[in-house]
């Protein structure tokens, strides 16, 4: 990993130029811009501090992501972290001026997609996101600030967002850290900003060169919290982003064990009130950075219930034929489901219970003619694989096939042909097969011949950079989008044809080290 270097302190406005790949520029040599014509969301008369935290949000995001404009390879500098309360339970943070290697990657992944190429200037790109969230203002208020002498003054290149306990649906516990090069003229700016709603219930304070925006009444009390420890003063927090390693130009954190039941308090009767949060326990890290040839969603997941950690194997992935267009692959499934059981049979019971079913597993079985949880361990097996070749899709019935890897193969090829006769499909739909301690089936008999023969696709480069190392993968997928590009030919025009003949592939890949801790990256790939 790079290291940063010190960043700009100095507090004067910055001129947005960075180091282009040779062939990239179409505008002043070093500078990057946005497209003339990115897509505006359209306002909806929301708070005024929702729009504000939306644009300077999207602003930071998309400045970032889409172009890195910035003067220096810094990268230093503090971080929203330094300055939210300790004790949130959850966290996300944008950074258009991370670490000079991420920089230098973005550059080199961006630049092989038109849309960034061919679009290299010299504005800064928060202005233009400034120019969209000012004209699809509901009120001409916000319009007639003017971001030279109103918004660049003061807004800096970090934002941070932190949840924590207490609070209510109506008036959740958050605060949102906003780095600024001059406080004075970041409160008065965004004084002037959130007073064009006058409904907005904020409070706006000033700290270590961020705008702290809280409900209000909550923004002493925030303070307060954040001087007894900030974030980035909590050792599980700090711990945990260590593992994470790079942060790229995007971070987020989750606590598990206390963010599940705060948000069920705050969720009422909705979906995620359904969510069982008894026991939950552990944290999940992610950011979003850019290598050379793709960029990706990484993360880690720590701390965890151990029964519900189990180390996989995901080399079923690799062994499938060359010309596989998608896949994914879960291994470990009828160990986790072990773990995982006596909770989710809670749930189902649970759930069964406002109907009137004393026994829905009971009843289930009795349909499908199963043992649970036995006979779905059975069904998953040490390893399931879910594959679709390359293909035309003329046929009525595209061309789909798995390979089950069980501790029973009969069994479960038997399964397989009573579920087949449960859905009233018959032998014409489906064929399937045994062979050793793998049952393969799929849509026609020479697709399970494939599958049953294998093939290298994990030694593709395609796949080496989607998916990465599979050896002890508990969940993976696989989408070539080469292949896809082929099939939408005469079907995707202009910008879109453009865009999807640049991306190569995606792919996700899981893994776990068998003690309640684990790794996950979700990558596209450039071509």
């Amino acid at each position: 990993m790079t290291e940063p270097t010190q960043g700009h302190t100095d507090g004067s406005a910055q001129h947005y130029t960075y180091p282009v790949p040779p062939g990239a520029s179409q505008g002043v040599p070093g500078e990057v811009t946005l497209a003339d014509d990115p897509q505006a969301g359209a306002a909806d008369g929301r708070k005024r501090t929702g729009l504000l935290v939306a644009g300077v949000v999207t602003a930071l995001a998309l400045g970032g992501a889409g172009a890195f404009a910035v003067q220096t390879l810094s990268g230093g500098g503090s971080q929203p972290a330094d300055v939210l309360p300790g004790d949130a339970y959850a966290y996300v943070r944008l950074d258009i001026d991370p670490s000079a290697g991420q920089k230098i990657a973005a550059v080199r992944f961006l630049s092989t997609l038109p849309q960034v190429k061919d679009t290299l200037g010299s504005d800064d790109p928060r202005k233009k996101l400034w120019d969209m969230v000012a004209q699809g203002s509901p009120d001409d208020c916000t319009a007639k600030l003017a971001y030279d002498t109103d918004i660049a003054p003061w807004l800096g290149d970090r934002i941070g967002a932190a949840v924590r306990p207490g609070g209510t649906a109506s008036s959740p516990a958050f605060a949102v850290a906003i780095q600024v090069k001059d406080e004075a003229a970041a409160k008065d700016g965004l004084t002037r900003l959130l007073a064009c709603n006058r409904n907005d219930r904020t409070d706006l304070r000033m700290k270590d060169g961020y705008a702290i925006i809280t409900p209000s009444g909550a923004g002493d009390a925030t303070l307060a919290a954040a001087d007894k420890g900030s974030l980035a003063q909590n050792s599980t927090f700090t711990d945990d982003m260590k593992a994470l390693g790079e942060q790229g130009v995007m971070s987020a954190w989750f606590d598990m064990g206390t963010g599940l039941k705060q948000l069920q308090q705050l969720s009422g009767a909705s979906a995620l009130a359904t969510v069982p949060a008894t026991g939950s326990k552990g944290r999940v890290a992610a950011a979003l950075r850019f290598d050379a040839d793709y960029v990706e969603l990484a993360g880690v997941v720590r701390g965890t219930d151990p029964t519900l950690s189990v180390k996989g194997d995901g080399t079923e992935m690799a062994s499938l034929p060359a010309d596989t267009l998608a896949a994914v692959t879960v291994s470990g499934a009828d160990r986790i489901l072990d773990g995982a059981w006596p909770t989710l049979k809670k749930q189902i019971e649970g759930q069964g219970a406002p109907s009137g079913e004393p026994d829905p597993i009971g009843q289930v079985e009795q349909q499908l003619g199963l043992k649970l949880p036995d006979d779905v361990k059975i069904l998953l097996g040490r390893s399931f694989t879910l594959a679709m070749p390359g293909q035309d899709f003329s046929s009525d019935v595209p061309v789909i096939g798995a390979k089950v890897v069980s501790s029973d193969a009969k069994r479960a090829d038997e399964l397989v042909g009573r579920l087949m006769g449960a859905a009233g499909a018959g032998s014409n739909v489906l064929t399937h097969e045994v062979d050793g301690d793998k049952v393969f089936v799929a849509t026609t008999r020479d697709y399970a011949d494939n599958l049953k023969a294998g093939g290298r696709l994990g030694d593709s480069d395609s796949f080496k950079l989607a998916v990465g190392d599979v050896s002890s993968s508990t969940a993976t997928l696989f989408v070539d989008l080469d292949k896809v590009d082929k099939l939408a030919q005469g079907q995707v025009h202009g910008e879109a044809k453009t865009f999807l003949e640049s991306l190569r592939a995606v792919g996700f890949n899981s893994s776990s080290t068998g003690n309640g801790e684990g790794t996950f990256t979700l990558r596209v790939v450039g071509d």
